[in-house]
């Protein structure tokens, strides 16, 4: 509630800045904005009706702008994230597939993100944790860059006119529909209006240079697309939003202040400096994330390179395959629409640069893994520190919930391996390794409490009701991991070691009992976890099923047990610890199959990436 109501109120922020600005003219800001001192003005050519630049008024409002652009594309995004749930489940698990459709699943999710930036920042987290290979995520990044253009498309409509109908009516949605979904399109129907409001102040902040002679004798003279890529990548490495930059690129070319060539170099800049948010999302990360990085890097600039001296020939391309538009202004005659052709040609150049460099993809992953070879000692695969919960995602609920369970999965890897050396102590009482159980315990309990956290924070951003019930069901499984442990390395092994101070141990027959009956226990929690990684329903169905088959070999057991008790004290106390050991037992199976009833209902919710999870592919040698 609290978060639903710092949304609202940023909201009613913004929308009040849109009141604001919109009637600063009327109550008089107009009048300190002709008085600016004679050092912010600029004398401009001799065209009737405009004598100066009012540099600073220009300034604010271009910024202003810039701003409600970016604020209304998050509140697309953000709300296009939760409508599309499901659908972005679907793309997620599609990109372990075959390179192609690793492509329209990458363009196919940036369509839905409205970022390429965040699709690359999910691909670089995605093979941090094992999900996706160097391949994969070269394909899913070529992707990505195709489905960027569909925010260029938007963009270039320019319907300014409509934005205040646009921003009344998702306001609407919002505050008076309590239908989540008509809500969330109400979000993306504001966050549209938001983003042509602000194109059109930028707009308008831009106008009187169209009539300042010195900045058109500037833009006339940039013919180098160097410079113009250079200024372009910077900027967007600045801002991390490509978004950003292609929406005063085109702001510039609806008033004519761009041709349609450097506009082209442009575009390319800005593709070059979205890089850099992906560059930035692998500190700290492992080096096949750098690899992806670089991927990115490497891509981008290849297809800049492909086509700069080709800038001409893509111009004329794009000047045949875009109808003029007809401006009223202009007495119904036809012109060009350079905003529009400049959204095509980056279309063009990314589906382009896919098609010619999809083919060598192996090639390309081959020669970055030469340049950024392994580790000469890889990490620790027991290492109870968390090493998958990337917080970059948690925006994107979908794929956040997929690093999520490789950590669980990284849990439960761990106690697999305490339960296994806890089998070991119990066949030969060995209470050397109770210690070294009891270390691993405290791992365990670091990795349960940082899940937990994760899950705290994921809770607090928009997701869909199947994500939010994935979550709960990747917390329970934390939590029961969590139990298991504590039963191994606290209850288990202070059993066992009340056994040692007792001086007497179980029989041969007793103790074989006991280490069978561990043993099953133990299998069914590899299975258990199997499942839970494949999210394989009839495997999880078959050992919830068992309880039966599982509880009458725990009554045999406690029946042979209780015909050999003596008489002495000695004797009851040994049968006492015996008995206790078969209830640790009983909870070990009865927190496995708690494990197993969350895996198959995560398999009924579908899963969100396909394929077993690298963690816990090995099966345990015994």
């Amino acid at each position: 509630m609290r978060f639903k109501l710092s949304a609202r109120y940023l909201t009613c922020c913004a929308l009040f800045l849109v009141c604001a600005v919109a009637l600063l003219p009327y109550l008089g800001i107009s009048a300190w904005a002709q008085a600016v001192p004679a050092s912010e003005t600029v004398n401009a050519s001799p065209v009737p009706g405009v004598t100066s630049l009012r540099k600073g008024w220009m300034t604010v409002q271009l910024l202003g702008g810039l701003a409600l652009f970016l604020y209304g594309m998050d509140h697309l995004a953000g709300a296009l994230r939760v409508l599309a749930g499901a659908k972005l489940r679907l793309f997620l698990g599609k990109m372990t597939r075959n390179r192609f459709v690793a492509v329209v699943s990458g363009a196919a999710i940036t369509a839905l993100l409205q970022s390429s930036s965040v699709t690359t920042v999910l691909v670089v987290g995605f093979v941090s944790a094992g999900l996706m290979t160097l391949q994969q995520s070269i394909a899913v990044i070529m992707g990505a860059n195709v489905g960027s253009t569909l925010t260029a498309q938007i963009i270039a409509f320019q319907i300014n006119e409509i934005a205040p109908a646009l921003i009344a009516a998702g306001f609407a949605a919002m505050f008076f529909i309590k239908t989540e979904n008509w809500a969330q399109l109400g979000r993306a129907v504001l966050g549209l209006g938001l983003l042509f409001f602000g194109m059109g102040m930028m707009g308008d902040a831009m106008e009187p240079l169209r009539h300042y002679q010195p900045f058109i004798t500037t833009m006339a003279q940039m013919t180098n697309p160097v410079l113009g890529i250079a200024i372009a990548a910077l900027f967007t490495a600045l801002v991390q939003s490509s978004a950003a930059t292609t929406g005063i690129v085109i702001v510039l070319a609806g008033q004519g202040l761009l041709s349609l060539d450097t506009g082209i170099a442009l575009i390319f800049g800005a593709n070059i400096g979205t890089c850099v948010t992906a560059l930035l999302g692998t500190i700290g990360k492992n080096r096949e994330a750098l690899r992806t990085a670089i991927a990115h890097v490497t891509f981008n600039v290849i297809g800049v390179l492909i086509w700069l001296p080709l800038i001409p020939v893509l111009a004329d391309i794009v000047r045949d395959i875009t109808p003029d538009h007809v401006a009223v202004l202009a007495g119904g005659v036809a012109q060009e629409d350079i905003a529009r052709q400049i959204a095509n040609a980056h279309s063009i150049f990314n589906i382009l640069n896919v098609v010619l460099m999809i083919g060598a993809v192996p090639l390309m992953a081959r020669a970055i893994k030469r340049i950024v070879p392994d580790h000469a000692r890889p990490d620790s695969a027991l290492d109870a520190q968390p090493k998958y919960l990337n917080n970059d995602m948690i925006n994107t609920p979908a794929a956040a919930l997929a690093v999520m369970k490789q950590e669980v999965l990284h849990m439960g890897d761990i106690v697999r391996d305490m339960a296994s050396q806890g089998r070991h102590c119990l066949l030969h009482h060995d209470a050397r390794h109770l210690q070294g159980i009891v270390e691993q315990d405290a791992g365990v309990d670091g990795l349960q409490e940082a899940i937990v956290a994760y899950a705290v924070r994921l809770r607090h951003e928009d997701a869909a009701p199947v994500d939010r019930a994935r979550l709960e069901e990747l917390v329970a499984v934390a939590n029961n991991l969590e139990a298991i442990g504590d039963i191994v390395s606290k209850e288990l092994a202070d059993l066992l070691t009340r056994l040692t101070r007792l001086g007497r141990e179980p029989d041969r027959e007793t103790t074989d009992g006991l280490v069978t009956l561990y043993r099953d226990a133990e299998t069914a929690f590899q299975a258990a976890l199997h499942a839970l990684a494949d999210e394989d329903g009839p495997r999880a169905e078959a050992l919830i099923a068992g309880k039966a088959a599982f509880s009458a070999r725990l009554d045999h057991m406690q029946l042979v047990i209780a015909e050999k008790v003596g008489n002495s004290e000695e004797d009851v106390k040994l049968y006492r610890l015996e008995i206790s050991v078969i209830e640790r037992i009983h909870r070990l199976f009865t927190r496995t199959r708690r494990i197993a009833r969350n895996a198959l209902h995560l398999a009924e919710n579908k899963p969100s990436l396909s394929g077993p999870a690298p963690t816990i592919s090995a099966e345990v040698a015994d």
